[in-house]
């Protein structure tokens, strides 16, 4: 909840920024001349505009607590966000208003640009001063300090981390936390192994302080599930309801639909690109790759090649970045997604949805259940072009660490799963593709 305000805050912040910058751009414009015609000729056009820079600067990422930091990466962010923005106002109010703002549409961006940057300096200053709850872990664990260290280090997340003990004797805690102003406990699972830690949870009650176990909230905080940390109790929790009924239905009517319409509108784009794989390299266009798909089915996927041919002769392997048998034009292909429009075909019948976990080789498959816990779980659901892991770690060689990875994004796609987590991985897959990121 305390995430949903802070965004909250964020977007009302900006949207006040940029109407602010708006005024100050038309009373600079037209200096003794301003007049309130002035501001309503300009309020309707420079509101859609705001709207869709409101979305843009979403799929960029500004309000993700990661990027939220005043850093180099913030920075780099907005300006990007900006420049996409302002090329985007161009072209509506160019085709799309009578009226040209040319001048009043600079002086609001450079006059956004400060107050932005300001904004946002005021707003994690807020955040680090008032909106701050401070965290005691009961359980020492390697994941318990992974996490304190992720929180104390991002402090505009709006947490910090007190402690991390493995003492819960009730008079003791009792003591530290009204000394501290504890707001949450992280209990770890070896914590409520102890006697009396049924008491300790029950005295923490009148105190008003929000209890969460480790799992949940590292879950809450990086979007991710820690696979080393649960067991099956947690699966028969999270996971006994695998088939949302009206929410599959809505997913695989929209699946169709529209891998119908993309494919149509692909379709004169093949022979141009089945010509240019070919002058690359020799070979055929087309490829078939076995994978699995829900509940460990084989699956064959289509796609266009992006590696010389006979790239496997001596055996599976897994792409590793900058790979050598990858040709110049399969990079393109990759970068942009292209390679895999056949796959439209894929989701038509029904072997992948758009989104959801992608989809492994059978090879691969075996060892990764071997070495990962709780790996097989990811065939629970239809797998997907694309997915939440694909858009949280899009970069890093494939590997049973970056499948480790993966896989915690995963889980947590198949237990949050919905319309809307679908269309915001969407979006931001489109953001990605156009910044040529992600493999």
């Amino acid at each position: 909840m305390i995430n949903k305000i802070k965004k909250f805050i964020l977007v009302l912040g900006d949207v006040l920024v940029l109407y602010v910058s708006l005024y100050l751009a038309l009373f600079l414009r037209y200096a003794g001349n301003f007049e309130i015609e002035l501001w309503q000729e300009h309020l309707l056009p420079f509101t859609v505009v705001y709207l869709i820079w409101i979305f843009i600067f979403y799929l960029a990422g500004l309000y993700s607590p990661q990027i939220a930091q005043n850093n180099y990466k913030f920075y780099s962010t907005t300006l990007k966000a900006i420049s996409i923005s302002a090329f985007v106002a161009i072209g509506i109010f160019y085709i799309t208003f009578v009226i040209a703002p040319k001048t009043v549409l600079v002086i609001n961006i450079l006059i956004f640009l400060a107050l932005f940057v300001l904004w946002r300096q005021l707003y994690n200053n807020i955040v680090k001063s008032t909106l701050i709850k401070n965290v005691l872990f009961l359980g020492e664990s390697k994941e318990a300090k992974e996490l304190a260290d992720i929180l104390n280090s991002n402090p505009q997340f709006g947490y910090k981390v007190k402690n991390i003990t493995n003492d819960t004797k009730e008079i003791d805690l009792a003591d530290f936390i009204k000394k501290e102003s504890i707001h949450i406990v992280v209990h770890a699972k070896e914590a409520t192994r102890e006697e009396n830690f049924s008491g300790v949870l029950y005295f923490l009650i009148p105190l008003g302080i929000t209890v969460y176990d480790l799992p949940r909230f590292y879950a809450d905080v990086t979007k991710k599930v820690p696979v080393s940390i649960i067991g099956r109790t947690w699966f028969l929790e999270n996971l006994l309801e695998v088939e949302k009924g009206v929410y599959e239905t809505l997913k695989r009517m929209f699946d169709v639909v529209f891998a119908i319409i993309l494919g149509v509108i692909a379709l004169p784009f093949f022979p141009f690109i089945i010509l240019a794989i070919s002058i690359s390299s020799k070979g055929e266009a087309f490829y078939t790759q076995t994978r699995l798909g829900k509940n460990e089915k084989i699956i064959k996927i289509l796609k266009f090649r992006t590696m010389v041919r006979e790239a496997e002769k001596h055996g599976v392997q897994w792409t590793k970045d900058r790979d050598e048998r990858v040709t110049k034009v399969g990079n393109f292909l990759r970068r942009m997604r292209i390679d895999e429009l056949p796959q439209l075909w894929n989701v038509v019948r029904g072997d992948l949805s758009f989104i959801g976990p992608r989809p492994e080789r059978p090879e691969f498959t075996k060892t990764l259940e071997e070495q990962i816990p709780h790996y097989q779980i990811r065939h629970l659901i239809r797998p997907g072009l694309t997915g939440w892991a694909q858009i949280n770690q899009p970069l890093g060689n494939a590997s049973v660490k970056d499948s480790t990875e993966k896989l915690q994004y995963d889980l947590y796609y198949v237990k949050n799963r919905s319309l809307v987590l679908d269309l915001d991985i969407l979006a931001k897959t489109i953001m990605i593709v156009l910044k040529r990121e992600g493999h």
